[in-house]
C-alpha cells in the first residue's frame, strides 16, 4: 500500500531505529542571571563593600591619615572609571565571559599584594589599582551587557536582581569582615577571603556565563522573532516604557542632551553615595563616638537598603520611565546628607542609612537601563563604558575632597550641605530627561 500511494514506510515497518528530534533547551536567560548575581555578590559585594568595612581598622593600625586612606578608596573608583572603558574593549576583543574570567585574576592578585601592605604605595598599587580594575572588569560592563543581549522586556528586572547581589553581599561582608576584626584584632585575613571570592566570582562565570543566547541558539527573551503569535489578530502591545528601536553609536548618543543630563544625575548620585560610604562609619565612631557596631550596623543597612532600592528598581523599571528612579534617587539621597549632618540620635544615624542606601540602590539601577533604552544595544558596552569613565572617577574625587576637608576644618558640616546644595536643579531635569529623537543622531 506504501508503494501504491508513493509514501515511504514507518521506521518500524522498515526495522529502522527511531530518532527523536533533538530535544530544545529551556531559555538559559535566567541561569545566566544567576550566574552574573553570584559574580557580583563576591567581586563587589564581598571584595568593594568588605574593604569599605575594614578601613578604620587600617587606619588605626597603620597610623594613616583620613585623607591618605581616603584617597586609596576614591582611587578605586577613579580606577573603576577609566577601567570601564578597558572593559568595553576587552568585551569586543575577547567576549563579555572571558573579560569577566581575567578580572577575577587580577581582582584575586591585588587583594593579595594588599594582604602584605605596609606602606601606602603598597595599599595604592593592590587596592586602587589591582583590586578595581579587577571588579571593573568583572562587573559593570560585562555584566549589563550580557544582560541586555539576553533581555528586552524584562531588562530592568533582570538588572535589579544581578545589581541587588552586590548590595547583599556588602551587607554580609560588613558584618561578616568587622566581627572577624573585633575578635582577632586583624584586618589582613580579610584580604585573602577576598582572594578566594574574586576566583570564585570568575569559576562561575566560566561555568555558567553566555555572552548572547546566539551561542546557545537560543533567542532574546527566549522568544523566536520569526514565530507567529498565538492570535495573529491581536495588536502587540505597547510598552509602557520607551526602548529604542535604533541603535545609537557613542558619538551619536553624546550629541543629545539626555545623555549628558543622566550621566550628570548618575554622577551627584555617586557622590552623594562615596561621601556617605567611605565618610559616615568614620564621621559616627570617631567624631561623634558611637559604638563600632553601631557605625558597621549602619553601613550595614545601607548596603542592604541599597539592595532593596535595586530590585526595587527593577521592579518598578519595566513599568514606567526610569529616569524617575533616577531622579527619585538623587533626592534621597541629596535629603540623607542633610540628615546625616543634624544626625544625634541613633533613630537619625539609621534614617539616613535608609535614605542613603535607597536612594542610591534606585539610581545605581537607573542608568544602565536607561542607556539600554534610550539608545539601544549595538554600541551598548562603549556608550555604558563612556558613562562610566565620566561619573565614577568624578565622584571618586568627592570622597578625597570630604577626607581633606574635614583634616583642614575638622567639621564634615561643608560637604554634607555643600553637597545638598549641588545636587537640587539635577534632580529636576533629571524628570525632564526625555528620550532623544533619532533624528538627533543623523
Amino acid at each position: 500500500m506504501a508503494d501504491i500511494l508513493g509514501s515511504k514506510p514507518l521506521p518500524a515497518q522498515t526495522g529502522a531505529p527511531l530518532v527523536s528530534a533533538p530535544r530544545k533547551l529551556p531559555f538559559s536567560g535566567w541561569k545566566v542571571t544567576a550566574a552574573l548575581s553570584s559574580v557580583y555578590f563576591f567581586a563587589l559585594g564581598l571584595n568593594y563593600y568588605g574593604f569599605v568595612a575594614i578601613l578604620p581598622a587600617m587606619i588605626k593600625d597603620l597610623e594613616w591619615s583620613r585623607g591618605d586612606a581616603t584617597i586609596g578608596f576614591s582611587f578605586v573608583g577613579v580606577m573603576a572609571g577609566f577601567g570601564s572603558p578597558v572593559a568595553a574593549m576587552f568585551i569586543k576583543r575577547i567576549g563579555a565571559r572571558n573579560t569577566i574570567i581575567v578580572g577575577g585574576v587580577i581582582n584575586a592578585l591585588g587583594a593579595l599584594i594588599t594582604y602584605f601592605t605596609d606602606s601606602l604605595l603598597q595599599y595604592y598599587i593592590g587596592v586602587s589599582f589591582a583590586m578595581a580594575l579587577g571588579i571593573t572588569l568583572q562587573t559593570h560592563v560585562p555584566g549589563s551587557t550580557v544582560l541586555t543581549n539576553w533581555f528586552l522586556q524584562r531588562r530592568a528586572l533582570v538588572m535589579g536582581i544581578m545589581l541587588s547581589s552586590s548590595g547583599f553581599g556588602g551587607f554580609m561582608a560588613s558584618i561578616a569582615f568587622g566581627y572577624i576584626v573585633k575578635v582577632t584584632g586583624d584586618w589582613r585575613g580579610v584580604f585573602l577571603i577576598m582572594m578566594g571570592s574574586a576566583l570564585l566570582a570568575s569559576l562561575m562565570a566560566y561555568l555558567f556565563v553566555r555572552n548572547h543566547p546566539d551561542d546557545l541558539g537560543q533567542f532574546q527573551d527566549g522568544v523566536d522573532p520569526t514565530a507567529l503569535p498565538a492570535n495573529q489578530n491581536e495588536p502587540p502591545k505597547k510598552s509602557a516604557v520607551y526602548k529604542s528601536t535604533h541603535s545609537w553609536s557613542l558619538r551619536e548618543a553624546m550629541r543629545t542632551p539626555a545623555y549628558w543630563t543622566l550621566v550628570g544625575a548618575f554622577t551627584l548620585t555617586l557622590m552623594g553615595y562615596t561621601i556617605g560610604l567611605s565618610q559616615a562609619p568614620i564621621y559616627l565612631e570617631l567624631d561623634r563616638g558611637l559604638d563600632p557596631l553601631i557605625a558597621k550596623g549602619a553601613l550595614a543597612a545601607i548596603l542592604l537598603i541599597s539592595t532593596l532600592g535595586r530590585f526595587s528598581g527593577g521592579l518598578l523599571g519595566d513599568h514606567i520611565q526610569p529616569r524617575y528612579l533616577l531622579a527619585a534617587g538623587l533626592a534621597m539621597v541629596l535629603a540623607s546628607m542633610l540628615l546625616l549632618n543634624y544626625s544625634y540620635e541613633i533613630w537619625q544615624v539609621y534614617a539616613f542609612a535608609i535614605l542613603l542606601g535607597f536612594g542610591y540602590g534606585l539610581g545605581y539601577l537607573s542608568l544602565p537601563t536607561l542607556i539600554a533604552n534610550y539608545f539601544g544595544g549595538n554600541d551598548y558596552a562603549r556608550i555604558l563604558g563612556a558613562s562610566y569613565f565620566i561619573s565614577i572617577p568624578l565622584s571618586a574625587l568627592a570622597p578625597i575632597l570630604a577626607g581633606y576637608t574635614y583634616d583642614l576644618v575638622h567639621s564634615y558640616t561643608a560637604v554634607f550641605l555643600g553637597f545638598s546644595a549641588l545636587a537640587a536643579a539635577p534632580v529636576v531635569l533629571t524628570l525632564m530627561a526625555r528620550p532623544p529623537r533619532v533624528r538627533a543622531a543623523l
